[in-house]
């Protein structure tokens, strides 16, 4: 039996080092391998295959390289839903530009030991993929792409 019929699709517009976007989607697992619930688009590019799946628009499969994804953008969801682990969570917003000069900026979730919540705590114990939530969209950020990054307070990069 094929694990596509097993899986649940999620629509992703595919940010790419050369500037291009594909625009498609992807297929998750209906359980996730390191948590309970489904697996999120995340984990998904979090595994240790340096492939992905998209299925584009048009219907047929691109098979995207992790390394020339700068991000995926999702329709907006809940930033956790388990509310253990959001209790436990602390939010920070970010600014982050990525190596092409994109400006990226919203929230994450810190999930880490208490003497250890500060921005560059996240960052350089954060996943190669992790989500950047706001309002409008969920971006999967690669973080081998990040040139720079900042916690929002008052005057931003990138504002004169």
């Amino acid at each position: 039996m094929s694990d596509w019929i097993t899986t649940q699709r999620q629509q992703a517009a595919v940010h790419l080092t050369d500037r291009r976007v594909l625009t498609g989607s992807i297929h998750l697992q209906m359980i996730a391998r390191h948590h309970s619930g489904p697996e999120t688009t995340d984990d998904l590019l979090n595994r240790d295959e340096m492939f992905y799946v998209l299925i584009l628009d048009e219907g047929q499969p691109v098979f995207v390289a992790k390394r020339h994804t700068l991000y995926l953008e999702l329709p907006p969801q809940p930033a956790i839903e388990d509310p253990d682990r959001a209790s436990a969570a602390r939010r920070l917003e970010l600014e982050i530009e990525l190596a092409d000069g994109t400006l990226l900026e919203g929230m994450v979730m810190i999930e880490l030991p208490p003497d250890r919540l500060r921005a560059l705590d996240f960052l350089n114990a954060a996943p190669a993929f992790f989500p950047l939530w706001t309002e409008d969209a969920v971006r999967i950020v690669n973080r081998n792409h990040i040139r720079a990054a900042s916690p929002v307070v008052g005057v931003r990069r990138g504002q004169a």
